[in-house]
């Protein structure tokens, strides 16, 4: 809504064009903010000054444990971002037709991606609710229900990016404008990959919550690495410049990038949560 009013100036305001975006972007940021400090604010028990208070007197050794498991959450997020971004500054060296399919097409797998994000989000806390409880065999079971759940949802985007491109690019761009004709066709090329990578872009995003629900935050960080711009970044450069196949080269190697990301991560859960039934409590990851 603020992109709208501040970019093409509705509701009285100005139009910024580009400035109006950032403008929006940094006022929803604070939004949240407030949004959030209000919500403490109103909760029992939960005061700003008792809130100031408790993290004054937490240990170290806590803060230390809460480190050790949370930057490497955001070293794998921030790969994973990271890889898309460049992406993003490689293909605007193809030309603004490219860049504008890029964004296009990545708004949409956007958009289909924050279901199997809230899935991981919900399966960390189910796994390590049930790890707490001693209850190893329902974890297991928590994480299969996130990743059938995630499969699912993201095999219907598939479809839906897959069958109906034309519908979906109309959204975006006049598609009887000819100054859009290129923009259409590298759009219609990137549609059809997204739409392969659907699957294993919840299967990745998912199995990463469910990790961190067995508080293995470091090996899956490695792997991302290693899936994302090993696999993923090289190919994606390889495929666009070297061998001349352009905007689709670079989102291959995105696609392969994910489906490396997807299959070492969800190898890395089975492996942690064996299909046995048992009493031990929280299990401990070296």
């Amino acid at each position: 809504m603020l992109n709208w009013v501040l970019i093409f100036g509705h509701l009285g305001a100005p139009a910024l064009g580009v400035v109006g975006s950032g403008y929006a972007s940094a006022i929803n940021q604070w939004l949240m903010l407030a949004g959030l400090a209000l919500c403490t604010r109103m909760m029992p028990g939960l005061a700003g000054l008792h809130i100031a208070r408790g993290a004054l007197a937490t240990s170290r050794i806590e803060m230390a444990n809460i480190l050790r498991l949370g930057l490497p959450i955001g070293g794998l997020r921030g790969m994973e971002v990271g890889v898309f971004l460049l992406a993003g500054i490689l293909m605007g060296l193809l030309g603004a037709a490219a860049l504008g399919a890029h964004q296009l097409v990545l708004n949409c797998a956007g958009i289909s991606f924050m279901v199997p994000l809230g899935l991981g989000q919900a399966a960390t806390v189910r796994i390590a609710y049930e790890l707490g409880a001693g209850r190893p065999f329902a974890a297991r079971r928590a994480a299969l229900v996130a990743l059938a759940l995630g499969i699912g949802f993201m095999s219907a985007a598939a479809v839906v990016l897959w069958t109906a491109p034309e519908a979906i690019i109309a959204i975006y761009v006049d598609l009887a404008d000819p100054a859009n004709r290129e923009t259409i066709e590298i759009a219609r090329h990137l549609i059809v990959i997204a739409a392969i990578f659907q699957v294993f872009d919840g299967m990745q995003v998912i199995a990463a919550g469910a990790l961190r629900g067995y508080r293995d935050t470091i090996v899956p960080m490695l792997l991302a690495g290693f899936g994302y711009w090993g696999a993923g970044f090289g190919t994606s450069w390889l495929f666009a410049f070297p061998l001349g196949y352009g905007a689709p080269g670079l989102w291959w190697g995105l696609a392969l990038g994910l489906a490396v990301v997807a299959i070492l991560l969800t190898i890395r859960l089975h492996l942690l949560a064996p299909p046995v039934r048992g009493t031990a409590g929280a299990i401990a990851v070296q």
